[in-house]
């Protein structure tokens, strides 16, 4: 399940210390981010460093972060870090978000690809559609917004980084594609640790200061889940249409209901399901296996009452290893151009309501 900052607040509601004081209702409690975690959740709380007249005890940090695990099942980890009043009125104006809209390419439209989990292919079906649009004649880029997770270089084998020309970048092109990722910032695979607002001026640099070649498609390769990180990101997007991507193992397919769910509930225009790692057909004899069972497309279309538009199988090589972008004689080959057409028609009908679009009982 999704957890936010006002979950934790509600729970916060409730607290007091063995002096009796309600620290949320006299104003100690900064502020609370949540960060996902595999399967659960980390909670970061800045409160006060003085409580009252005393500085704030260890034994009372303990007990606020005991408090919240034992009431959130979900929750991993929680820690109560204090801050001065000084240093939080410094860190709020230092995080206060460009509300600007970010400048786009003219004319260019954004496809979301979005999933709840990792693993189930997304950053894959991100860089085969992209190839899929050039070769059905559209001019395409690709952005990488999975800041802290992102592959679309390497799945591309990009050898080469972004160049900088007066202060603007100049992205590599691979198959035709224009290519942008936080991956060329970051020397030696080092983790990302930005959030907030830094994370919007990352993407707003890597759009905005990019040069790009007039595209008419530029796919966004999100980060997967609902948590602050995938939120953030969707609304620096509000006009980009949304796939939503799963596999068929049916808790892939409850997670990806909950990515729609929330770009839903942020307007988010939902153009349907693809459904990756579908099946695994023997280069012998033919035979169709499913190694992750069946039926998750069909979860997450009924549940968002959005039409499934593509069955990806799993697309080996004569080796074993898994491919990342598809060869033009597998059959998958031609999955990607139909779904690329598919999303062309959908992406130029008249729009309606965004909460309605596409919505068909399955």
């Amino acid at each position: 399940m999704a957890l936010t900052p006002k979950d934790v607040l509600a729970i916060l509601a409730s607290f007091k210390t063995n002096e009796g004081i309600e620290p949320l209702k006299v104003g100690y409690i900064q502020d609370v981010a949540v960060e996902p975690h595999g399967e659960k959740f980390r909670v970061n709380i800045h409160v006060d460093d003085v409580w009252g007249n005393d500085p704030l005890s260890s034994s009372q940090r303990e007990r606020m972060s005991s408090w919240i695990m034992g009431r959130l099942s979900h929750v991993q980890e929680v820690r109560v870090i204090p801050r001065s009043k000084d240093q939080a009125a410094q860190a709020k104006k230092m995080a206060r978000p460009d509300h600007t809209s970010i400048r786009l390419p003219p004319h260019v439209k954004l496809i979301a690809v979005l999933s709840g989990k990792g693993g189930v292919g997304k950053s894959t079906v991100s860089i085969n559609l992209a190839d899929a649009l050039v070769q059905s004649g559209f001019r395409t880029a690709i952005l990488d917004c999975d800041i802290y997770g992102f592959s679309v270089p390497d799945l591309l084998q990009v050898t080469e980084p972004a160049k900088t020309r007066e202060r603007q970048l100049i992205p590599p092109r691979i198959r035709h594609i224009d290519v942008m990722s936080m991956k060329f910032f970051v020397g030696n695979n080092a983790p990302v640790m930005w959030r907030g607002p830094m994370l919007g001026k990352a993407i707003r640099q890597m759009m905005e200061d990019t040069v790009w070649d007039d595209p008419e498609y530029m796919v966004l390769d999100l980060p997967p889940g609902t948590g602050d990180i995938a939120m953030d990101v969707h609304t620096y997007f509000p006009n980009a249409a949304a796939v939503v991507v799963t596999s068929p193992d049916l808790n892939a397919a409850r997670v990806a209901e909950r990515a729609g769910q929330m770009a839903r509930k942020l307007d988010r225009r939902l153009l349907g399901v693809v459904e990756n790692l579908s099946y695994l057909e023997c280069f012998e004899c033919g035979h169709l296996s499913y190694p992750l069972g069946q039926g998750g497309g069909e979860i997450v279309a009924r549940s968002l009452e959005i039409p499934i538009l593509a069955k990806i199988p799993w697309v080996m090589s004569q080796e074993g290893g898994v491919v990342n972008v598809v060869p033009e004689h597998h059959p998958a080959h031609e999955i990607y151009l139909k779904l690329a057409n598919t999303i062309h028609h959908a992406m130029n009908a008249p729009n309606t309501d965004p909460s309605m679009v596409n919505r068909v009982k399955i």
